[in-house]
């Protein structure tokens, strides 16, 4: 296996107002499922995400009215924390913690604009980007990965990761050693 590297790129989304109060919502739901799964798993000593993924599934979904992609981020958020090293007390997320977007609930459309999903179905929000983050996105040699979507001083944000194959590490020569160029004839 390959070692690879991993980015992530800050990209502030113009959000129309009756979509703030849906992000808003879906925020909370999402925070208050990884915390009801943190619990639960905590209570459990659960650590593996497919023993949390068939304790909580269902219920999560019922519960907090998720749809199915958005209640397996919420559960595997909730088991990552859980899963912290040196964790002494239960993982707890707040009702504006961030949301995990994957691959299957967040799709980019082009380099201006995504689609959310969310508790009311689709939401699509305008990318505001600078010159930099519009060149990251469109490097074909990143690899567009999941998403988090974060709420600060009144502003969302979608934090993309990208990842790419490392490249190999320069040919060390042992100390006092040079090299030797040759031509040929």
């Amino acid at each position: 296996m390959s070692p690879t590297h991993t980015r992530t790129i800050c990209c502030k989304l113009a959000v129309e107002d009756q979509d703030i109060s849906i992000l808003a919502a879906t925020q909370r739901a999402f925070n208050a499922a990884a915390a009801w799964v943190a619990q639960m798993c905590w209570d459990e000593a659960i650590t593996n995400p497919t023993t949390a993924h068939h304790r909580v599934y269902g219920e999560t979904r019922e519960r907090f009215g998720l749809g199915a992609q958005l209640a397996t981020c919420a559960r595997m958020k909730a088991v990552k924390a859980v899963k912290a090293e040196k964790r002494e007390t239960r993982p707890q997320f707040g009702t504006r913690g961030s949301v995990r977007y994957d691959a299957r609930s967040y799709t980019l459309k082009g380099h201006e604009e995504v689609s959310l999903n969310t508790l009311e179905g689709r939401v699509t929000c305008r990318f505001m980007l600078g010159e930099r983050q519009l060149a990251l996105l469109r490097d074909p040699a990143w690899t567009i990965g999941g998403a988090d979507l974060v709420w600060r001083r009144g502003v969302y944000y979608l934090h993309i990761s990208q990842s790419r194959e490392a490249p190999d590490p320069p040919l060390r020569l042992p100390l006092g050693a040079c090299w030797v160029w040759t031509w040929g004839s």
